[in-house]
């Protein structure tokens, strides 16, 4: 068996952060209409939810 890449909790993680930012920046888009604004969004909503879910996720 090859050894694993990333560990499922930095999966799980990366991908609930993924999550996140896409929700927000959809939601940002649609407010709005701006991409700019929309991917500002977005990367703030993952950074956040990098933070969160690093502490709640064990």
């Amino acid at each position: 068996m090859a050894p694993e890449f990333i560990s499922l909790r930095t999966a799980v993680i990366f991908l609930i952060a993924f999550v996140c930012g896409v929700v927000a920046g959809s939601l940002t888009f649609l407010a709005y209409g701006n991409v700019p604004a929309a991917v500002l969004a977005g990367l703030g909503a993952v950074a956040g939810a990098l933070i969160v879910a690093h502490t709640l996720v064990h």
